[in-house]
């Protein structure tokens, strides 16, 4: 969270603080708004991510969506494996 906090800093002069949540939790809010849930997305974020998504609110575009990864079932591991 430290360097995602420099990195925002940097960029667009914003303070940043992070705040520990439970089992893995990591949520972005931006001006109260939900910008990125790793419970929502099964995922954190990608390098750059955080920031590409600040720096379309900042201009007043519309993020882009975040890429949702499906969780892993044993099927799909199956799967996964019987395709190699």
């Amino acid at each position: 969270m430290d360097s995602l906090s420099a990195s925002l800093k940097s960029k667009f002069g914003e303070i940043v603080v992070g705040k520990r949540g439970a089992l893995g939790q990591f949520d972005v809010f931006v001006d109260g708004q939900l910008v990125f849930s790793r419970s929502k997305t099964g995922r954190f974020p990608a390098d750059g991510e955080i920031e590409e998504i600040v720096g379309h609110l900042k201009a007043g575009r519309e993020p882009p969506l975040p890429h949702v990864q499906r969780p892993r079932t044993l099927a799909s591991a199956i799967r996964d494996r019987l395709r190699r």
